[in-house]
């Protein structure tokens, strides 16, 4: 039997090996042909994509064995998988590969889901065009395969271009983000297809076509979505995904894009927040210090090696108490949003608190808390927090929140009156508390940190927070909250299992993951998740038994007193007197508003015409962000790119092209009636300050 397996291996070898050869020899027939199109595309992209003529023009290739079949057609053995990357027909396995995508696609999916009990206008006008999807799907048959137009389109992995032609032949797309991380293929590509049509047509304007050649698989995201800020989010949950051949580095590409998809749907914000983020912003900077960087020289290592707790109200917390109360002179504490209040019911006061969410009822859980508790705690917070949260505290920092209307105001006027302070954007620092903690502890440079609580998840619906949290009382939920009806996602255990997440714990341990990645790049950075909950990717799993902490006591007051004067400012002056209305330039984004206000009449038919309006406005919105102007962006963008991305969704879902255009301009309506009123919210700008409710108070035990 094992005389006959060699055997038949040696007799396709063989064979390969005469085709191989005979596929050569026409390679060498067709020489001339093939080096007339290499040069015809690398001239090409001499001319529209200098950077890719530059790392291509002297590229060697590391695959040696190619060949061109009897059809004509080129093919490449693949020493990694001990085959070729084709059948002896490439363009004829590319066509059957590309007919069987089109027909059962697959792409990205969100679900925008109404909102009910908030009073926000976004909100209001959000489900106002809801109704209208429920009115004008009525009889509509839904789309299967393809439609003839898609707004964008990613490939994993180019392979000779084969597959990408017959992609393009039959389908128009708006936006396409080509990934290859192997160069040889790309490289044969330049002999086997024309480019040259293929740039030509993505060269129009509202077309883009984005290359990521040579990049490792877990970068493509990070690239990717910064390429989406350009082109517009409200396109990405209706993005169609193509696999050009299976690879370790496309299927680690396309499983990291998967994982890391809530990204690209996450923190688009909208205007009533942003309206309240600057109200609030502009009251709380005379209560305040703001954050800023001079460099990290005047941080000795005995304190960026002091170990840090950041301390979430998951119910993994209850694991680690014993330990905090143990070793919580020898670690920096920081708790996280409610978090603060369960500590205070164990006795254990952190040293720094954080909250990002703007609104009253943030505020509201330190009602339950004495004066003398919070007295020795530092608040730390970003620029859209309510104004009440700096009353609690005796020392408070807020750094600026980035993609915030209050924050591009606030660069803004300190720019304009000379102010070349370098003011602290706290990236990484969405959606939730844990998110805020890392980004300061990125700011202040520590090398040791320790998630405790930091579950973002859960294994039991009726224990998703500590025992001792104010969402318990009694061993009962109190009804603050309850996650018996949420929609959960499943992800990996920190110690293996299985966990269950809601939308925003994923993104948030995303953001986490991303930060750090960051963080890594540091000489000496560590961090430890001693939570039996969700897996954090490149944080190392630690058992609460197995943690040694043998660092000193901490001066805690001499070193907060050091991290505020190193990384804290008194905000700018030219602010502290000014009311929001005077800031936020009414008239000019009342000519904005009323620009997007135009351009859908009765003669658009095609989802493309929809498309390229919507891009268009969004590239009004997008170039306000490197001007004066750029609050009018930061308001605008986020009710934007919801409005677009319903409109989006309800043009693609329906088979019948002409009428599903001709319905979707009732969901355009509510949106102009929202750009309507936005510039009247305006006026009365200073007086967003979040009001809040009695629901915490009422069921919080606190």
């Amino acid at each position: 039997m094992q005389n006959d397996k060699q055997a038949t291996k040696i007799e396709h070898a063989e064979n390969f090996l005469e085709s191989f050869r005979a596929g050569v020899a026409r390679l060498k027939e067709k020489d001339h042909e093939l080096t007339d199109r290499y040069i015809k595309n690398m001239t090409m992209f001499s001319e529209v994509m200098p950077h890719i003529y530059e790392e291509l023009k002297d590229y060697v290739p590391k695959k040696r064995y190619v060949y061109m079949e009897e059809a004509g057609d080129m093919n490449v053995y693949r020493e990694d998988i001990g085959a070729s990357l084709f059948s002896t027909s490439p363009r004829s396995q590319a066509t059957e590969k590309v007919d069987y995508a089109l027909a059962y696609p697959v792409k990205t999916l969100l679900n925008l889901e109404r909102s009910v009990g908030n009073q926000s206008r976004h909100v209001f006008y959000s489900n106002k065009i809801l109704d209208e999807i429920e009115r004008q799907n009525k009889g509509m048959q839904k789309q299967e395969g393809w439609p003839d137009f898609v707004g964008a389109t990613i490939v994993f992995g180019i392979e000779l271009g084969y597959q990408l032609e017959l992609l393009l032949e039959q389908r128009e797309i708006k936006h396409l983000y080509l990934y290859e991380s192997d160069l040889d293929f790309f490289h044969y590509s330049l002999y086997a297809i024309d480019w040259e049509n293929i740039l030509e047509y993505f060269n129009q304007d509202g077309r883009t076509v984005h290359f990521f050649l040579g990049i490792q698989p877990e970068e493509f995201t990070d690239t990717y979505l910064l390429q989406l800020q350009e082109n517009g989010y409200f396109l990405a949950p209706e993005t169609y995904l193509f696999m050009g051949y299976k690879s370790p580095e496309n299927n680690k590409a396309f499983e990291y894009f998967k994982k890391h998809y809530s990204r690209q749907v996450m923190g688009w914000g909208f205007f009533d927040d942003a309206l309240i983020g600057i109200a609030q912003g502009l009251r709380s900077l005379p209560k305040t210090k703001l954050a800023h960087f001079q460099g990290r020289d005047a941080i000795p290592k005995s304190v960026t090696n002091i170990p840090v707790f950041i301390l979430g109200n998951g119910p993994s917390l209850d694991q680690s108490i014993e330990l905090i109360q143990a070793v919580r002179n020898q670690v920096l504490l920081i708790s996280c949003g409610s978090t603060l209040n369960t500590l205070h019911k164990l006795g254990i006061t952190p040293d720094l608190h954080v909250d990002i969410e703007r609104m009253k009822q943030t505020v509201d859980k330190f009602l339950f808390l004495d004066k003398e508790y919070l007295k020795g705690i530092w608040g730390l917070t970003v620029d859209v927090m309510h104004p009440e949260f700096f009353d609690y505290f005796d020392r408070t920092g807020m750094g600026l929140k980035p993609g915030e209307a209050v924050t591009s105001l606030i660069l803004s006027q300190a720019r304009d009156h000379g102010d070349q302070k370098n003011y602290v954007q706290l990236n990484f620092c969405n959606p939730i508390v844990a998110n805020l903690a890392l980004s300061y502890v990125h700011l202040f440079g520590f090398n040791n940190v320790y998630f405790i609580g930091v579950d973002n998840g859960f294994k039991d619906k009726s224990s998703h927070h500590s025992v001792h949290s104010g969402y318990y009382k009694d061993g009962k939920e109190t009804g603050f909250q309850t996650f018996q009806e949420a929609k959960l996602v499943e992800r990996e255990g920190n110690f293996g299992g299985t966990v269950y997440a809601t939308g925003i714990m994923d993104t948030s341990r995303v953001q986490l993951e991303s930060l750090i990645r960051l963080l890594k790049k540091r000489r000496n950075f560590e961090s430890y998740n001693l939570s039996d909950v969700a897996k954090i990717e490149g944080v190392t799993p630690l058992r609460v038994d197995d943690v040694l902490i043998t660092n000193p006591e901490i001066d805690k007051a001499k070193v907060i007193a050091l991290l505020e004067d190193v990384f804290f400012t008194e905000p700018p002056e030219c602010l502290l007197n000014e009311t929001a209305e005077s800031l936020i330039s009414v008239e000019d984004f009342s000519k904005m508003s009323h620009e997007l206000q135009q351009g859908w009449d009765e003669n658009f038919t095609t989802r493309e015409q929809v498309c390229d309006l919507l891009w268009s406005q969004h590239r009004h919105i997008f170039f306000l962000k490197g001007s004066v102007h750029r609050h009018i962006h930061d308001l605008l963008l986020g009710s934007f790119t919801y409005s677009a991305f319903l409109i989006v969704q309800f043009l693609f879902a329906y088979k019948d092209e002409q009428e599903t255009v001709k319905r979707a301009r009732h969901l355009f309506e509510p949106w102009c009636e929202f750009l309507q009123e936005m510039p009247n919210m305006l006026q009365q700008a200073s007086e967003y300050v979040d009001q809040g409710n009695d629901h915490l108070i009422t069921y919080y035990n606190g």
